[in-house]
């Protein structure tokens, strides 16, 4: 190791300085034969050396498949999914050529050790001594951090080159999987906006327009999501590409490159309290081992650093936590961000993207060598890790269900099998079905994750937390506290314990859905009950077709079953052809129960051609877009009508209201907006008298976050409200309007929490 540390810190110190770049010099820097010029010539692809400009996601994706085609027996790029505007992701796969021709053979055997149930000791412990670790190395999930995607690609190409002990070692003990850039998407939309707003030369003041992105920026994907938060909810296919090619390759260490504020030098693990309790006590001592490498190579060249202050392990979306509730030991490596070539800092230096970019470079190189130097160490880890989930979760299960709509059940359990978490179903009568997950399996602890009530933080941490709220502090949570996906999706748990399987319940396969039906012939209507998303999604289809809808506004009983107000009501006269098929189509796709009524005459309540079924005309719905909205709230509105639901929307930049034809919308949505006076500003006098005007006409207006409180500004006064000031707690009881403890005990996988050694 001090070897292998004194070669990385004399190649290193050369990239501190200002006259690194070209081929010829990184070769001079890093020895490697004389034939592996052309994989590390970044000019010869890109026009320009490595960190000298910002390449976009195209370049990125040709500078991979480029070395990869100079060095086959070294390297492999395999595209695993396309963004939302068509871009390819792709992983580099780097390792010995002996490795390399026996890939398939290594997934195999990965797959093999990642059940340790199945298998006895003596041949985990063959496994352990002789896999190679897995090191997963991820840049650029957020567009606009754009050092990380560079650098993933520097190690790999060097990698792919370079002929030195050290490298040699690398590729001999471990196989390197780089996925340099997460946010294609994001990406070319920072690039983008560097290269149109950039004069002749990059221009260091911070200030200037290269640093200052338009709206929406680079960070987000095309539908504006957050892509270092959806690593359980797989809403993008850049997500679940990357999650179904982690459960392909079962990495023992991911690292994860993003970028920070200008004056933040640079961060590495341990990471900072709150810990998430289902990690292991072996996850502190592996980010120490690597952390210190780090350090001590930071420490030669003088690059300044910082550890535990500010990003916790805590929310299981981050690229971080998600691998490591897998076993994996996750970090997160935050490097000071130019946002573009150069920028001045306040101490009067100049950061660039090519001191980024070797930043990157050598935090990344250091833990393959430091992997490398003792891989059955992380191998073991991980192994242990996925036997003590199998270990303390026993033969215990949680079942799932939903009476209102089973659908919602099957896409909780659909979601969680795409995560590798092993989940059964048994149907019952009336065509319930009920979803078990074992709790002792290798996916175990993720799967508590997802599925608990709460997570704790630990008394110490709470405890701090209230005592700097009663003080108006900040907390020091860095991000999400809650996310528990069995009351997002309204899905009751109970406890089995112990529970068998026997021949009622049947494996649930990626992606496998509840397939609704249609019964009865339906001679005189159709009748769709509404129980939440998936008959929105009924209904937003439907009239795109064309046919007419109706919406029950009481209770009624049909046929022998009974239906709430808001059923849909689908006659059967006067419809386009192929009725009957296109909601079979439906209901097998949106997982939702359709009965075919041959009479109108109900059992119990209103009939089906009562003046109480209202047919729906088809809102025209716009939602505004653009500065002052929040990037977030737009996106995630947007998203959850036009791909959620599929029902189309009309995106209308706040700047132009004012002179909009509202008239053509029937509703209009506000998101969330940034800063305190974001509408008043954009919109002004005009805009808000424009909204009054649509709002008399009977317009319907939807605030959300801090557009409600604009409209309940006095100047708008289109929301009838009081402002209540937050005041401090006195005494120990509750304030008023406070939510006192129910005393009810709730549904807790936490009992079972990793024990410490």
């Amino acid at each position: 190791m001090a070897r292998a540390t004194r070669w990385v810190l004399a190649a290193v110190m050369s990239f501190a300085l200002p006259g690194w770049g070209g081929a010829a010099e990184f070769l001079d820097l890093l020895p490697a034969p004389a034939g592996a010029a052309a994989a590390l010539d970044a000019a010869a692809t890109w026009g320009f050396d490595w960190g000298e400009d910002v390449p976009d996601a195209a370049q990125l994706v040709n500078m991979a498949r480029r070395f990869a085609a100079l060095a086959p027996e070294r390297v492999r790029v395999v595209e695993y999914a396309r963004s939302l505007e068509g871009r390819p992701l792709v992983l580099v796969l780097v390792s010995g050529a002996e490795n390399v021709a026996r890939l398939d053979a290594l997934k195999g055997d990965l797959g093999r050790l990642a059940e340790p149930q199945l298998l006895s000791s003596g041949e985990a412990e063959r496994l352990m001594g002789t896999l190679p670790a897995v090191v997963w190395i991820a840049g650029t999930v957020h567009g606009d951090e754009a050092s990380g995607a560079d650098a993933g690609l520097a190690l790999a190409a060097y990698l792919a080159s370079a002929d030195t002990p050290e490298a040699e070692r690398i590729r001999a003990k471990s196989l390197v999987i780089v996925d340099p850039l997460q946010n294609p998407d994001g990406r070319d939309r920072f690039v983008a906006a560097l290269r149109q707003s950039r004069g002749r030369a990059p221009d260091a003041e911070p200030a200037s327009a290269e640093h200052q992105q338009p709206w929406p920026g680079g960070r987000f994907s095309h539908d504006l999501f957050d892509l270092n938060r959806d690593w359980f909810v797989l809403s993008h296919p850049e997500t679940r590409g990357r999650v179904a090619a982690m459960l392909e390759w079962h990495p023992t260490v991911v690292v994860d490159l993003h970028e920070m504020d200008a004056e933040e030098a640079y961060y590495f693990p341990p990471p900072a309290p709150p810990l998430h309790p289902y990690l292991s006590s072996s996850h502190p001592p592996l980010w120490d081992v690597l952390g210190r490498s780090v350090a001590a190579a930071f420490d030669r060249v003088g690059w300044r650093y910082w550890t535990r202050e500010v990003f916790d392990s805590f929310y299981p979306g981050y690229g971080e936590t998600w691998p490591s509730l897998n076993g994996a030991v996750g970090m997160t490596f935050e490097q000071a961000s130019p946002r573009g070539q150069v920028t001045r800092l306040e101490d009067g230096s100049r950061l660039t993207h090519r001191d980024a970019v070797r930043h990157h470079l050598l935090a990344a190189f250091t833990t393959c060598l430091t992997v490398a130097d003792q891989p059955s160490r992380f191998l073991r880890a991980w192994h242990d890790y996925r036997q003590e989930a199998v270990r303390s979760g026993g033969r215990r299960a949680v079942a799932l269900s939903c009476a209102d709509d089973p659908g919602r059940a099957a896409e909780l359990a659909a979601l969680l099998v795409q995560q590798g978490v092993e989940v059964w179903r048994r149907s019952g009568e009336g065509g319930s079905e009920e979803y078990l997950v074992p709790l002792g399996q290798p996916a175990g602890f993720l799967a508590r994750t997802l599925l608990d009530r709460r997570t704790p933080m630990g008394e110490a941490f709470e405890s701090e937390q209230v005592r700097r709220d009663a003080r108006r502090l900040p907390d020091q949570i860095y991000d999400i506290t809650a996310w528990s996906l069995p009351l997002l999706w309204g899905v009751a748990l109970r406890e089995i314990d112990p529970w068998i399987p026997t021949q009622a319940f049947t494996k649930v396969s990626s992606g496998e859905l509840r397939h609704g039906t249609v019964s009865g012939e339906g001679r005189v209507a159709f009748v769709v009950p509404w129980t939440g998303i998936g008959s929105a999604r009924v209904l937003a289809a439907l009239l795109a077709d064309g046919v007419r809808v109706g919406v029950a506004g009481k209770p009624f009983r049909i046929a022998g079953r009974a239906f709430q107000r808001g059923a849909l009501v689908i006659r059967s006269a006067d419809q386009p052809e192929g009725l009957r098929a296109r909601l079979e189509a439906l209901a097998s796709r949106c997982g939702v129960d359709v009965l075919g009524a041959d009479s109108g005459y109900a059992e119990e309540g209103i009939d089906l051609g009562s003046t109480s079924v209202r047919w729906v005309r088809p809102p025209r719905v716009a939602i505004l877009w653009d500065s002052p909205t929040s990037p977030t709230s737009a996106g995630q509105l947007r998203h959850a009508l036009e791909t959620t639901i599929g029902y189309p929307v009309t995106v209308v930049r706040t700047a132009t209201l004012a002179v909009a034809r509202l008239e053509n919308f029937d509703v209009i949505v506000m998101p969330d907006s940034r800063g305190n006076n974001g509408y008043a500003r954009v919109l002004g006098e005009g805009g808000a008298a424009a909204l009054a005007n649509w709002v008399r006409q009977g317009g319907v207006l939807v605030g959300v976050g801090g557009a409600a409180r604009y409209l309940a500004e006095e100047k708008v006064d289109l929301l009838a409200s009081n402002a209540l000031m937050r005041t401090k707690k006195s005494g120990g009881g509750a304030e008023e309007g406070e939510r006192k403890p129910s005393g009810e005990a709730p549904f807790d996988l936490n009992a079972h929490v990793v024990p410490e050694e």
